[in-house]
């Protein structure tokens, strides 16, 4: 089926980013390219949900002992671990991947649900919410008995003790993979199958249905507890039909399918932009996190040679747009650049530029969320442990872009109309709060092609009173390839409050704003009074 366009306020910024990206870069030492942002003519967009970043982890963390950590993960006592998902903003927690399926559940072990006490205690320290996942996949070689029942177990366990830290319960993780199924000669889950053999599509029909088995259990153990699902993994229009040109993408189906339950609080999907890196090297990686490619194409492409890339359009279209137009939310549930990542790019700087352009962008196209995958331990990790002390935690660049969205990030997207005549690698948002307007803007030029801009912000309304500026920056303008960052001239721990500072910026009322966002660099205006 054909996709559902986008809202006309999207389609603007697309077609801004275009055409601005078609003038061509501007040569390093050229001077500051100037570039103009105002409020475009045209409705609201959405407004962003208080939990919109979040981070994903695996099932693991709920044992004591996993990847290496002393004890628990997730508990009130990992101070470290509470600040800086307080200081970033973090407010959405998920426990799912792949290892869900593998894992025995939670309450069948030893420590019964010490791991899942320790884990909402945790949230509850931390002011985050928490999409718990289930394990749906049994297969028939070693099967977990009475699975639907153990899952219910926990589910009412869980609602009736910490249902204010929940935001939903999921079942499964990317159950739409041709490995999930039993197919001829392979029989895995017998009650998920391929109707025909070796086209995953065709395991929809089963698949939901054990789904819905499953789905019953939980909710007459926890009424009322809102779902969330399928975590599905697959970019490709996976679901099987008579006739292939008609195929469409599981979660698409599941919306449709789920559209009137009144139990669906997210369609969630996964989504990795670059996919499986290869042998992409860290300058290759930098160079594609931060290419108009990724923000504008329209089509899958490579870089380099052998890889795919998705491109957040397309990817929106064929797999997301049906959702919102079906009226239900929907989530990117477990996100991030690369598969594994790239070391040096994915761990570098330029994953704070990635990361804070990547959020927006989904936040304007009506995304309830998104939570970047933190398995133990990876280079596309935002939390890792602190390599100078022992028990404790530190963040990667990642983590500074999330903390910079979340300060610009607290009101209604508004359409954003950017003029940039010199077609400099730049792309800018707006968002407006409750007497304060926000306008981040990602400088992602870098190496040769490093030009500062030169910005003038058009006053969104009369009497300003003033403005200031947090500047996200890394160890030099110009440069994407550092480790370290700064938000506000300070570094982010997990041992201290963050120091990070707001700069003013001069502000006439009623006057535009000016300012310099230096190469490969990120600034959040902040303008008070507006909205």
């Amino acid at each position: 089926m054909a996709p559902s366009p986008p809202p006309h306020w999207a389609a603007r910024l697309l077609h801004a980013g275009r055409r601005d990206r078609d003038a061509g870069p501007q040569r390093a030492g050229a001077g500051p390219s100037p570039v103009t942002i105002t409020i475009a003519a045209g409705p609201a967009g959405p407004v962003i949900p208080d939990d919109f970043a979040g981070l994903s982890f695996e099932r693991g963390p709920l044992n004591p002992g996993n990847a290496g950590v002393a004890g628990y993960l997730f508990s009130p006592a990992n101070d470290s671990l509470v600040t800086l998902f307080r200081t970033l903003g973090l407010r959405n927690l998920r426990i799912g991947g792949g290892s869900v399926d593998q894992r025995l559940p939670a309450g069948t072990g030893r420590d019964g649900f010490t791991g899942i006490d320790n884990l909402f205690a945790f949230a509850a320290g931390a002011g985050t919410q928490v999409i718990y996942t289930f394990r749906l996949l049994n297969p028939a070689a070693d099967p977990v008995p009475d699975l639907e029942s153990v899952n219910a177990a926990a589910a009412g366990y869980i609602w009736r003790r910490y249902r204010d830290n929940l935001a939903s319960f999921a079942i499964g993780n990317e159950p739409d993979w041709h490995d999930f199924h039993s197919y001829a000669g392979r029989p895995r889950d017998t009650a998920i199958y391929e109707e025909v053999s070796g086209v995953p599509g065709s395991a929809y029909a089963s698949f939901l249905a054990t789904w819905h088995r499953f789905a019953d259990a939980v909710r007459e153990a926890a009424p009322g507890a809102p779902l969330a699902g399928p975590d599905t993994g697959a970019y490709s229009a996976m679901t099987w039909t008579p006739d292939p040109d008609q195929g469409v993408s599981w979660s698409e189906r599941f919306a449709g399918d789920e559209r009137d339950s009144g139990r669906i609080a997210d369609i969630t999907q996964h989504y990795y932009v670059g996919g499986d890196p290869g042998k992409t090297s860290a300058q290759q990686a930098i160079t594609n996190m931060l290419s108009p490619e990724w923000v504008h194409g329209t089509a899958a492409g490579s870089q380099p040679r052998g890889t795919t890339y998705t491109p957040y359009p397309w990817f929106y279209e064929n797999h997301l747009a049906a959702v919102a137009a079906a009226g239900l939310r929907y989530r990117l549930t477990e996100a991030n650049d690369y598969l594994g990542g790239v070391p040096g790019a994915s761990n570098g700087f330029a994953s704070a530029l990635w990361t804070l352009d990547f959020l927006h962008w989904w936040a304007a196209h009506g995304a309830g969320g998104v939570n970047f995958h933190n398995k133990q331990w990876l280079d596309t990790d935002t939390i890792v442990p602190d390599p100078a002390a022992p028990g404790r935690y530190a963040i990667t660049p990642k983590g500074y872009g999330i903390t910079a969205f979340s300060l610009g990030s607290a009101g209604q997207v508004r359409p954003a109309e950017i003029g940039n005549p010199g077609g400099i690698n730049l792309t800018a948002y707006w968002v407006s709060g409750a007497g304060e307007d926000y306008v981040t803007i990602i400088n992602k030029t870098h190496g040769a092609e490093a030009a500062d801009a030169a910005v003038t912000i058009g006053p969104p309304g009369p009497g300003r009173p003033g403005a200031d500026v947090m500047t996200l920056a890394g160890g030099k303008p110009g440069d994407a390839t550092g480790e370290t960052a700064t938000l506000g001239g300070a570094a982010i721990t997990g041992d201290a409050p963050w120091e990070g500072e707001w700069s003013p910026l001069p502000a006439e009322p009623g006057a535009p704003i000016s300012l310099t966002v230096r190469a490969a660099t990120a600034a959040v205006a902040r303008i008070r009074g507006g909205g």
